[in-house]
């Protein structure tokens, strides 16, 4: 399943009350997922969720469920009784009796010990945490990778995977694309994963372990290159591409920079806006869809006429690539006079549009 097909679907997986568990191989944007889809859920159902987030490898039995102190009654007999575990409290310091309820979410849940598996297995299917209830409306979600990841997964038993729905992501480079449209991750890596989906969205883990290009290491390298540069353009130079390789692995950032450098062929942002029909202009295809990326990050309602001039340069079909990117970073612009105008002109626009409606 796409993670964008499991963002739309999880209103209904939440009302069912059901675990989902997903799993993938590692950097594919399941926990981002989960996360986000804790204001998806409250925005479809109107309900105050709440959100905890328990990293599963940390989790020890008396962490799961508490810790037995003994408590004195009023006749002075003394009992045991459990503490309530850390994780009843959210990072917002409230209870979880304080929400409409929300989504206990155990991240790296593959990586658990076996004794935590069992007390959280129960836990998805019945609500019971030991001598513990959660609250009307909480469920319990999970994530992890797959067994041959090398990531240190232990054993799974098949009672508890009978418990829970277990979702296998499928790699989507269009929904990674708008989620990173979103995040205004750099143009430049856009492109690089638009061309590359094969490296990027490789499903087989490296034969000799090392740095390896995911969506997320590729994400989180081109976050550190940015500390690098300046005015939003990354770096080319010698260290840049150490410390990329550091990141994505040398074949990888070879490939990146390539792309990265593809950017001296483009006008300033500011230029195109000044003088659209007569900005510097470059017939490569790479450089064009790199163009398109660029400055739908940058245009807003003020700039969108001029930039949609110079965009028109090139050939039509680079025109779905700029109005994705434009409308997805600012939704405003499908209804300005100037986009309308050029549906008219381009048909292929309107189907774009069209399109982005599903990942509203």
């Amino acid at each position: 399943m796409k993670l964008h097909t499991f963002l739309k679907l999880s209103p209904a997986i939440y009302k069912s009350g059901k675990c989902a568990y997903l799993r993938s191989a590692p950097g594919r944007g399941k926990t981002t997922t989960i996360v986000d889809a804790r204001q998806y859920i409250s925005r479809e159902t109107n309900k105050n969720l709440g959100l905890v987030i328990i990293n599963g490898p940390l989790l020890t039995p008396a962490d799961t469920v508490g810790y037995l102190v003994p408590v004195k009654k009023d006749d002075g007999t003394v009992e045991s009784q459990y503490t309530s575990p850390f994780w009843w409290r959210t990072s917002d310091g409230k209870r979880l009796e304080d929400y409409d309820g929300g989504i206990v979410f155990v991240d790296e849940a593959d990586k658990c010990d076996i004794d935590v598996k069992k007390v959280l297995g129960e836990m998805s299917l019945s609500g019971r945490c030991g001598p513990h209830v959660l609250p009307p409306g909480w469920v319990v979600w999970m994530a992890g990778n797959r067994q041959g990841d090398r990531s240190g997964s232990t054993k799974e038993l098949d009672h508890l995977i009978n418990r829970r729905f277990e979702i296998d992501v499928t790699d989507d480079f269009q929904g990674w694309e708008i989620w990173a449209l979103k995040n205004n991750v750099h143009p430049a890596l856009i492109k690089f994963a638009a061309d590359n989906p094969q490296i990027v969205f490789s499903n087989e883990t490296p034969k000799e372990q090392g740095p390896w290009c995911t969506p997320r290491s590729l994400v989180t390298t081109g976050e550190l290159l940015a500390t690098l540069g300046s005015n939003g353009e990354l770096p080319t130079d010698d260290d840049a591409v150490e410390l990329a390789a550091a990141g994505i692995g040398s074949a990888a950032a070879g490939q990146l920079f390539a792309t990265i450098r593809l950017d001296a062929e483009l006008p300033e942002f500011e230029e195109v806006v000044k003088n659209p029909t007569g900005a510097k202009f470059s017939t490569a295809p790479d450089v064009q869809m790199l163009a398109c990326y660029k400055y739908a990050q940058k245009v807003d309602a003020s700039t969108i006429a001029p930039v949609i001039q110079y965009i028109e340069r090139m050939p039509a079909d680079f025109a779905s690539t700029f109005v994705k990117a434009a409308v997805t970073k600012t939704k405003m612009l499908a209804a300005h006079p100037a986009m309308m105008a050029w549906q008219q002109r381009n048909n292929s626009i309107m189907t774009t549009l069209a399109m982005l409606k599903q990942y509203a």
